[in-house]
């Protein structure tokens, strides 16, 4: 299930999938090319049943590890449009799943509704 309304996201794994976002930001796409292997973190946002923001951060760092080369062995350039895609996604994604924390947070509770 998602994080309680009022925890930090430093707490929440969907933090793990923010801070690539905005790691990319200042660094660019060789930031999270450079990153190898994210199975842990995706295993650990997955554990708190969030399939679409682990599904969203190994498409975001696969795209941007991706790059082919040509028959001599140099590097083509890179699919920018993927990536992109991928970046946008799990930055709007971050952020939907920030506002309804924030709504839910200040929807009364059951407790409270009596």
């Amino acid at each position: 299930a998602p994080t309680r309304p009022g925890e930090t996201g430093a707490h929440s794994p969907l933090y793990l999938l923010e801070r690539r976002v905005e790691q990319t930001v200042p660094a660019g796409r060789a930031a999270l090319g450079m990153l190898g292997d994210v199975s842990a973190e995706t295993r650990r946002i997955r554990r708190a049943g969030l399939p679409t923001a682990a599904g969203l951060l190994t498409a975001l760092c696969a795209s941007a590890a991706r790059r082919d080369r040509d028959l001599f062995g140099r590097l083509l350039p890179a699919d920018t449009d993927d990536f992109a895609t991928y970046w946008l996604a799990a930055a709007r994604y971050t952020a939907a799943v920030a506002e309804s924390l924030c709504s839910a947070a200040w929807q009364p509770t059951q407790e409270g509704a009596r």
